[in-house]
């Protein structure tokens, strides 16, 4: 994957997360803080006399009636008292059922309570990261025992649909540092950015205008969000969700930068993409002067990385960023291999490439001879990788994009 369909993909990432805010504002529109300070989780659901009922007693008018008379713990009782009251078949179906539906809402709303801080300088799909296996096949089984309950007292469940997002919550975590409130503006914002990027996918795959349109569109939300937000929040926002953090968490993987470390370079990078674009997006229209200073900031910004993370580091961080060594670290990793075995095979791409240089460029060689010292050097490396990668991890890498540059060596 070249660096501008990395930027696509990012741009993706950005999209689905915007797309999945907005279905879940839809399912479960904002609240006041007070409003959701009431729904906080208590081991018993109180429960509550709802208003459409009058059952002030006739027999009795000198007597007020007191609903603890009819209340219970125990919901058969709950509903027979209700019957003897005269309380219709259907009302009593609607209080069991909204108070059941209460009871396992605040069972579940617990199941979303985590302490585990979103790492935002950790490589990693959020969409990935964000699905709990484990909260998913708890949710499941509340909802199966609510269902049970349901069926036990009156007959039948109702039918409900599927809670598609069970066990899915990447804005609790990724938003876990701002206050309640300003989390829902947030994500309002977050919405309105969606319609404005949605806009530019309506002809199907968007072309690099299409592209410098979204940014400018996250440029505009960002200047919104700084209204709302705390300088401080502001940073923390950006390190999480902003366009250079979601690139830097996919290109950063086999590199695994600390949290400061990636906060130091985060800092480089951001403002060299707030001035020029991520990648330098749509630079084909600048003139030489334009591209002269975006070489020069380009240039810049190397040598303050290189100064912040040491010359070792820096060599990693380059390294890291390259897609063909991407690729090689994926199969590293699938066959449990130890990150030095990528750095290897990436060593040997490196020399065989020089190899082949130089090989085409003497002129001294017959045609046949730089035929045969090509295949060679082909034969030579392929052998090497296959004993780091084993002839299944080999077999895999050659099927990968990246493995091309071998049939470059020698067709």
């Amino acid at each position: 994957m070249n660096l501008k369909a990395l930027l696509a993909v990012s741009l993706v990432v950005n999209l689905a997360l915007a797309a999945t805010i907005a279905w879940m504002a839809k399912r479960h529109p904002t609240r006041s803080a007070e409003t959701q300070a009431a729904e906080t989780p208590t081991a018993v659901a109180p429960k509550t006399k709802p208003a459409m009922l009058d059952v002030a007693s006739p027999a009795a008018p000198e007597k007020s009636f007191d609903w603890r008379m009819v209340e219970s713990e125990d919901y058969r009782k709950y509903i027979a008292n209700l019957r003897a009251i005269g309380c219709p078949e259907e009302t009593i179906r609607d209080i069991i059922i909204a108070d059941v539906n209460k009871l396992f809402a605040s069972r579940k709303q617990a199941l979303k309570t985590s302490t585990n801080k979103f790492e935002f300088w950790k490589a990693g799909n959020i969409f990935v990261d964000a699905m709990d296996p484990d909260r998913i096949e708890k949710a499941q089984e509340l909802a199966r025992e609510k269902r049970a309950l349901l069926k036990e007292l009156l007959g039948v469940a109702p039918e409900e649909k599927p809670d598609l997002l069970a066990g899915f919550d990447p804005f609790g975590s990724m938003l876990d540092f701002l206050p309640a409130a300003k989390q829902t503006e947030v994500m309002e914002l977050f919405q309105k950015l969606q319609a404005r990027m949605m806009k530019s996918f309506n002809g199907g795959t968007p072309d690099a205008e299409d592209l410098k349109l979204i940014q400018k569109s996250q440029k505009e939300m960002e200047a919104e969000l700084a209204k709302i937000l705390t300088p401080q929040e502001l940073e923390d926002y950006q390190l999480r969700m902003s366009q250079t953090a979601m690139m830097m968490r996919m290109q950063l993987t086999s590199f695994e930068p600390t949290e400061q470390e990636f906060r130091q370079i985060f800092a480089q990078k951001k403002k060299f993409d707030d001035e020029f674009n991520p990648m330098g997006l749509g630079t084909g229209s600048l003139d030489k002067a334009e591209r002269e200073k975006m070489n020069a900031a380009k240039q810049e910004m190397d040598s303050q990385l290189k100064s912040i993370l040491g010359d070792a580091r820096y060599v990693e961080y380059v390294r890291a960023q390259d897609w063909a060594y991407q690729g090689i670290y994926r199969v590293t990793e699938r066959q449990g291999l130890p990150k030095d075995a990528a750095v290897k095979v990436y060593d040997m791409k490196r020399i065989a490439e020089e190899q082949a240089r130089k090989i085409r460029q003497d002129q001294a060689l017959t045609k046949e001879q730089r035929t045969a010292a090509l295949h060679g050097i082909r034969a030579e490396t392929e052998n090497s990788i296959k004993a780091v990668f084993g002839d299944k991890g080999f077999e895999s890498y050659q099927k990968q994009p990246g493995a091309y540059w071998l049939k470059n060596i020698s067709p």
